[in-house]
């Protein structure tokens, strides 16, 4: 019988833990989970929002960022265009990146009609900055989407924090501590390098907060 690894029996259930919280943090999802917060925070311009409205809400962010970005990227892999949906390949990433800024602003169109306040749709139109840039810097370089994600919606709260009068700093510092717990993930996963997943963060973090104290 062949001896395990020590390392082994340590390694495998932090991975099964890397894998989780990667699914759980997983970049299409940043949208929709940051605008349930905004559309729950005890804001006066959010809570005088009708019930119907919340639900326009949830149900654009489903279809835009998550639904329509994953059907395509399974639509890319049926035809060949990439070969995993995980998108581990730079060279792989482009397209799909390209149609989710279009789903993205699309997302912005349709919740732009709805008259939503100021600091949520300054927190979408940075979100879709960031995903320029990424788009840019993945022809060169292989930059973390997961980090772009979570890192947009620190930066988010955090300038929404320091605009609005409202105590923020237990989501803060629980939007920190699952950065760091998707940082950790994408590393022990051999995903990105540390450089990667901390450009990343920094490519969704400085956009929010330029967005929205411009517009403050």
């Amino acid at each position: 019988m062949k001896p395990i690894a020590v390392n082994n029996l340590h390694s495998q259930p932090m991975r099964r833990m890397a894998h989780l919280f990667s699914g759980l943090f997983h970049p299409l999802l940043m949208t929709i989970y940051a605008s349930v917060i905004y559309l729950l925070l005890p804001f006066y311009s959010f809570t005088l929002l009708p019930p119907q409205v919340f639900w326009y809400v949830l149900i654009c962010n489903a279809l835009f960022t998550v639904l329509l970005p994953v059907l395509m990227i399974l639509l890319m892999q049926r035809y060949d265009m990439i070969t995993s949906v995980q998108l581990n390949r730079r060279e792989e990433r482009a397209y799909p990146i390209i149609f989710t800024i279009l789903f993205h602003g699309a997302n912005y169109y349709f919740l732009g009609r709805a008259q939503l306040p100021g600091p949520y749709m300054f927190f979408l139109l940075a979100g879709i900055f960031s995903l320029l840039i990424v788009l840019i810097v993945t022809y060169y370089w292989k930059i973390s989407l997961h980090t772009t994600g979570i890192g947009g919606v620190c930066g988010a709260f955090l300038s929404l924090a320091v605009i609005w009068p409202v105590d923020l700093r237990f989501l803060i510092a629980a939007l920190f501590l699952a950065a760091g717990l998707t940082a950790s993930s994408r590393l022990l996963l051999h995903a990105h390098t540390n450089s990667q997943t901390t450009a990343g963060f920094l490519v969704g973090f400085f956009p929010q907060l330029a967005v929205i104290w411009l517009a403050s």
